[in-house]
């Protein structure tokens, strides 16, 4: 299992309801057959270095790199100015409780 975290800085402009409607929907669609088992969003509080973060989660690292990313990041300019930044890691360690 993996992870892909993509966050993005505060003070940019950012259409959240295109982003939850058709952005991640998008993700979902094209990545869906690759790999992509879930993710969450979260929008932090206002303040903050980050205003939205998505955990993709992955079967592995490898089904990320494989994956096809032209039609996902070149959706970004829809939704945002901001600079998406990625993470991405493996899972050492999850629990749920």
């Amino acid at each position: 299992m993996a992870t892909v975290t993509v966050i993005y800085p505060s003070g940019h402009k950012f259409d959240l309801d295109y982003y939850l409607n058709t952005h991640m929907p998008l993700v979902a669609r094209e990545w869906g057959s690759a790999g992509l088992t879930g993710y969450e969003v979260v929008q932090f509080t206002e303040g903050g270095a980050y205003q939205i973060q998505a955990v993709l989660k992955w079967t592995s690292l490898d089904a990320w790199n494989k994956a096809s990313k032209d039609v996902v990041l070149g959706d970004i300019p829809n939704f945002t100015t901001a600079p998406a930044t990625l993470l991405t890691g493996e899972y050492k360690q999850a629990i749920t409780l």
